[in-house]
């Protein structure tokens, strides 16, 4: 059995210590230091034999880095995402539309969690919500989402409508759980360019976040 070594938070672990606690590693070496903290965002590392897991977390743990165990098969699984391209905002619950305005209707209360991200490599803003305990998930970008369901938006441009569509779906289900791209949309501040404000070093990245943040809701409902 493999595991994954998560964070206790996402505060990022500084490059000196992942170094001096990587020396002994098989599956790590100093040298993977600076891509493992610039990567930090609540996994530093999967797919590590029992052992080898075991060992680095004592090194990690030596330099008050502190990491938990987690069975690769105890980490949440994303569904396949089903695809919108626009949404509008009803009493109980959100209706997707795909490209062909076919719609679907999913109550808020269900809302797990909201993730706004910037793919670099596709230069694409990512969307991603997941209902449930990661049962259901919509995925779109800011490239194909339209805003003719959300005629209220009155935004100059197609980033400042998305921090606009953010804002009304966190007053709808203030109960959800924000990525740091979406909690930057969230804040109030005047966004144009999100990109700038939802930036990711790879798009692994991103999603190690939202599974980490899946796992880490639930131990705090456990």
């Amino acid at each position: 059995m493999n595991y994954a070594l998560l964070q206790n938070s996402l505060t990022p672990p500084s490059v000196e210590a992942l170094q001096r606690a990587f020396r002994n590693s098989e599956a790590l070496s100093a040298a993977d230091a600076a891509f493992v903290a610039d990567d930090a965002y609540g996994i530093l590392a999967r797919d590590l034999p029992a052992e080898e897991a075991q060992n680095l977390a004592a090194s990690l743990a030596a330099e008050e880095v502190n990491v938990v165990l987690v069975a690769e098969r105890d980490l949440p699984r994303l569904p396949d995402a089903e695809f919108f391209a626009s949404a509008e905002f009803g009493a109980d619950g959100v209706r997707f539309f795909d490209a062909r305005e076919q719609s679907s209707e999913v109550p808020y209360r269900l809302l797990r969690l909201m993730a706004v991200g910037y793919d670099s490599v596709k230069g694409e803003v990512r969307i991603e919500l997941v209902f449930g305990d990661a049962v259901l998930r919509y995925h779109s970008t800011l490239e194909h989402l339209h805003f003719h369901h959300t005629p209220e938006l009155k935004g100059r441009s197609p980033g400042e409508n998305l921090v606009l569509w953010v804002g009304l779906l966190v007053r709808r289900a203030p109960h959800v759980l924000l990525n740091r791209g979406a909690a930057n949309l969230a804040s109030g501040r005047d966004i144009e360019h999100v990109e700038d404000f939802v930036g990711y070093p790879r798009p692994g990245a991103f999603i190690e976040e939202i599974i980490w943040m899946l796992w880490r809701a639930r131990q705090t409902e456990n």
